[in-house]
């Protein structure tokens, strides 16, 4: 249960941040992404996110946001990053579906959050690139 508020938190705070979205090519950084760094963002989403994203990104229509193949993800990275990190409620349109619910503070670290947002941004058919710790204090230091 408590995972579930967390993950719902999460996406929802990445609604909330969607007015004050910059443009991503701004926040995404060139190079590859290491194989162990994938591997520790697979094993973040599993304890973190899998619950209400679903173990390939898919979400729960209406209730769970898609993660896979997200437009939300590719055109609103920085309001995603904000809502896993605070979390929020406010409502967000995502593939066209409106999501409303709660998604709690993922209690992650700059660290652990830049891993889980690249295996996302890398996973299930996305391809948005990569962020970085220097990334996500920028956006902390925005709010």
């Amino acid at each position: 249960m408590r995972q579930t508020l967390i993950i719902l938190f999460i996406l929802f705070l990445l609604v909330s941040l969607s007015c004050t979205s910059s443009d991503n090519k701004t926040l995404l950084v060139k190079g590859k992404i290491p194989k162990n760094e994938l591997e520790k963002g697979s094993q973040i989403y599993r304890a973190k996110c899998m619950t209400c994203h679903r173990k390939n990104g898919e979400g729960l229509i209406r209730v769970y946001p898609p993660l896979a193949n997200s437009d939300y993800l590719k055109n609103k990275l920085e309001d995603a990053i904000r809502m896993v990190k605070y979390g929020s409620g406010k409502m967000i349109k995502v593939n066209g579906e409106k999501y409303n619910g709660y998604m709690p503070a993922s209690g992650l670290n700059d660290k652990d959050l830049s891993l889980v947002f690249n295996y996302i941004l890398n996973s299930w058919g996305n391809e948005y690139g990569r962020i970085d710790n220097e990334i996500v204090n920028k956006i902390k230091e925005k709010k």
